[in-house]
């Protein structure tokens, strides 16, 4: 199955927004979300690999991917909520979620509000506690001054901000990687783009952790041109009883650039999250 071409189907919020989604195989469901501008596709070595074992389910955010371009709602509280009623709606709960990047800042929020009795355990790739250096949190990837200007940059040159990111995403990225991640990226709308990457950077998600009281399970790659790995390390202390999976030739995007041992990790956490209550 090619993820970039298959159908998709459409799941309508209550607020009338659709989500663009798929949902192959059957068995134990996997939800997987994707991160901040992306979609999807950006799971395109997993959908087809899991959907041989277990039902997965993989979505677009509203605003993203082949998601209605609507102009409200890109917060990380919104996009929670849409989550948890797309998982009640396809009967889907007690499912494994896999939150990337801004996925995880989804997961987070909707640990606060409603995870503990949702999901049966939870996988966080690539993101750190908070995107937002500050003396609470030294690890974050931008001050204040550099927020402004990366929100600045999204607004006077899109597609030359987002080309530029491309190349510090993967640890190694070639010219027709960083041509397809660029494409996908450049999907999502400039004012979308930009409001969820305020909301994304601002969001607090430090309550969610201590509330964690199901399995998870960090991943996150070692090359630091856009995350550090102290930034797994620091979720591996706070978040009760996870474990830290390191990516020795990843950068922010593990399961595109080490595809293979991220499925192996994820089968075997999944293995062990379903078996644990049968």
């Amino acid at each position: 199955m090619d993820l970039e071409t298959h159908p998709r189907r459409y799941f309508a919020l209550p607020d009338g927004a659709r989500l663009a989604y798929v949902d192959e195989g059957s068995g134990p469901p996997i939800v997987f979300l994707h991160g901040w501008s992306s979609s999807m596709n950006w799971f395109r070595e997993q959908v087809p690999s899991f959907a041989r074992h277990h039902r997965v389910l993989a979505l677009d955010f509203r605003g993203h991917g082949d998601s209605d371009k609507v102009p409200a709602g890109h917060t990380m509280e919104q996009y929670a909520e849409d989550v948890r009623a797309f998982v009640e709606a396809m009967g889907a709960q007690g499912c494994l979620m896999v939150g990337w990047s801004m996925g995880s800042f989804v997961l987070w929020k909707y640990v606060e509000r409603f995870g503990r009795h949702q999901a049966r355990g939870m996988v966080f790739v690539g993101q750190s506690a908070s995107d937002l250096r500050s003396e609470r949190y030294p690890y974050g990837i931008v001050t204040e001054q550099q927020f402004y200007e990366m929100m600045h940059a999204i607004q006077t040159d899109h597609a030359a901000t987002v080309r530029q990111w491309m190349r510090g995403l993967r640890k190694h990225a070639t010219e027709e990687q960083v041509e397809w991640m660029t494409r996908e990226y450049l999907r999502c709308p400039t004012h979308i783009a930009t409001v969820s990457f305020y909301f994304q950077t601002m969001v607090d998600c430090f309550p969610a952790f201590p509330m964690i009281s199901f399995p998870t399970r960090v991943f996150f790659g070692t090359d630091d041109k856009m995350y550090n790995i102290k930034d797994g390390e620091y979720l591996a202390r706070v978040i009760p009883g996870t474990k830290l999976v390191v990516f020795d030739q990843s950068g922010h995007a593990p399961m595109l650039e080490e595809p293979d041992r991220f499925n192996q990790e994820l089968d075997a956490f999944a293995a062990e999250v379903f078996a644990a209550r049968g």
